[in-house]
């Protein structure tokens, strides 16, 4: 795999470089993983940016459906059943980047598709020959839903889909930059693409990726702010201002949110859930609600807004031409790299941040003595704990850290590590499911907080509760947990959060708690829809 590497005197904006390359390139055909630079605390300090896709795979209800160059799934060995739009239908697969060419090949699995995927992993692993692999230098870009759960455990189908979403979405980009350290390294897959892609469609791919590379270079030479390129975005996207200021003129901003959970009925499912707690089912459930949010300003405005007012480790913005995901959140949900596997759970959030340092010390000291917050954070260690040991060596899980409180931009959180030798039979794909979902977006027990979740909440959760991130082809995944997250989808926004119901719950305060969560979130989109009316 080809590498050019470029030193970086005074920093490069990660999202103003996405900007730039959307703008050569066009949406749908850039993807970002957005590392603030204040947290590497995180271990997480690289910013990556994937462009060009030329693979998609999707999966919905067990159905796999891959989108791939005519005869590309062949090569690499892919039992495919026959081309139709017919098998497009069976799959519900949304249409893929239009950098994808061809048809669409699909297969029905009945059982984990994980196998599938890993199957995949593996084939293309072996075309890329270099001695010394980079981690996440080509790989897996996407999400894994919360619904994926299903893949996992048995668990009760009841929730309405209404968005009819993948349930996993992941794509393969030719072109991988990793900005880490000072310096911005791109990884170029057109050469192992060669024996994969009729020779047009290969010199088609070489030149894209040679123009990454040639704008990335004028990039660095005249670097732009992302505050420049956002006005540029809209002076050649007229529509997308046209549209909303027509929106913002006939309807009223009061109309701007929808809760899609009625108050009523959200408190009616904490006193069930309490009632199952009480009763002995459970210690814990993680009850969620969706708002539904009008669309009144472009997504690339509303995530510059969000990564400033919430600067966290693992940012992101996941464009595909019928839905796109941008967020901030906190939170990883399974990393592994060279075989050691990490998790990193965080509950227990302090009152705000304070004033002065000396508030702020206050704040830290009242939260790591919070008998109910640390009760709760080690129940959740215990839960990673277990997760892991499903697919570790034995003895080798360990928590490297308990309970540390580290700084966000408006309050605390208890942070804990933990991490273990992954077995050599277990793939990667095998330890992100059985390590999903984070116990903090679930519950504990997991498999029994799950069916009680599927029992209390009538909407499918899609990518919200689920991962985000990179599985890379020498098998390293670096993933975060969606939360604090966007969804667009068909001209709407829509931000899930969700509160943790325990046995002296009040439903009053828990639907408080799910709308403070979604505050930062939500107040950036109603200011800008403040500045649109304006």
């Amino acid at each position: 795999m080809k590498k050019t590497t470029w030193t970086i005197q005074n920093g490069v904006d990660p999202f103003a470089l996405f900007l730039r390359l959307v703008e050569e390139f066009g949406e749908g055909q850039v993807f970002l993983l957005d590392a603030a630079e204040d947290h590497s605390e995180s271990h997480y300090c690289m910013s990556l940016l994937a462009v060009l896709p030329v693979v998609e795979v999707q999966v919905k209800d067990h159905w796999v459906s891959l989108f791939a160059p005519s005869g590309m799934l062949e090569k690499l060995g892919v039992a495919v059943l026959k081309n139709s739009e017919e098998n497009c239908a069976a799959g519900n697969a949304p249409e893929p980047s239009s950098s994808v060419v061809g048809p669409v090949q699909g297969q029905r699995f009945e059982n984990n598709p994980m196998d599938f995927l890993e199957g995949l992993r593996t084939r293309v692993r072996e075309l890329f020959t270099d001695p010394v692999w980079a981690p996440f230098s080509a790989g897996w870009l996407g999400y894994v839903g919360y619904d994926s759960v299903h893949y996992l455990e048995r668990l009760p189908k009841t929730t309405q889909d209404d968005r009819q979403l993948p349930d996993i979405r992941l794509q393969w980009h030719a072109a991988v930059l990793q900005l880490v350290e000072g310096k911005l390294s791109l990884f170029d897959s057109s050469e192992e693409l060669g024996s994969l892609l009729d020779p047009d469609v290969w010199i088609a791919v070489k030149n894209q990726v040679n123009k990454v590379a040639d704008t990335v270079k004028r990039f660095i030479q005249r670097p732009m702010t992302a505050t420049a390129l956002l006005a540029r975005y809209e002076e050649q996207i007229p529509a997308v201002t046209g549209d909303v200021r027509q929106c913002m003129e006939s309807s009223d901003t009061q109309d701007l949110l929808t809760d899609e959970v009625t108050q009523q009925e959200y408190e009616l499912a904490v006193n069930k859930a309490v009632s199952y707690i009480h009763a002995g089912d459970i210690f814990q459930v993680v009850l969620s609600k969706r708002i539904r949010v009008r669309k009144v300003c472009n997504a690339y405005e509303a995530y510059e807004r969000l990564r400033r007012r919430n600067p966290s480790p693992y940012m992101f913005v996941a464009d595909y031409p019928d839905m796109r995901l941008f967020g901030a959140s906190p939170e990883v949900q399974f990393r592994s790299v060279n075989g050691i596997a990490e998790m990193r759970p965080i509950a227990g959030t302090s009152k705000g941040r304070g004033r002065t340092l000396a508030e702020d010390e206050l704040l830290r000291a009242a939260l790591l003595h919070d008998e109910k917050e640390r009760a709760e954070h080690v129940m959740l260690v215990d839960l990673c704990r277990n997760d892991l040991g499903r697919v570790c060596k034995i003895g080798s899980v360990q928590v490297q850290s308990l309970m540390q409180v580290e700084p966000y931009s408006h309050l605390f959180h208890l942070v804990s590590e933990v991490s273990g030798q992954l077995r050599p039979e277990v793939s990667v794909f095998d330890a992100l499911l059985a390590t999903f979902p984070a116990g903090t977006l679930s519950g504990a027990p997991k498999i029994r907080a799950m069916e009680i979740i599927d029992e209390l909440e009538t909407l499918r959760r899609g990518p919200y509760g689920g991962l985000i991130g990179m599985v890379d082809f020498a098998a390293n995944a670096n993933t975060a947990i969606v939360i604090r997250t966007v969804l667009e989808w068909k001209h709407e926004y829509y931000v899930q959060v969700g509160a943790g119901i325990v046995a002296d719950s009040q439903p009053v305060q828990e639907w408080q708690e799910c709308n403070h969560k979604a505050g930062a979130v939500l107040e950036v989109l109603q200011a800008l829809s403040t500045v649109v009316q304006g």
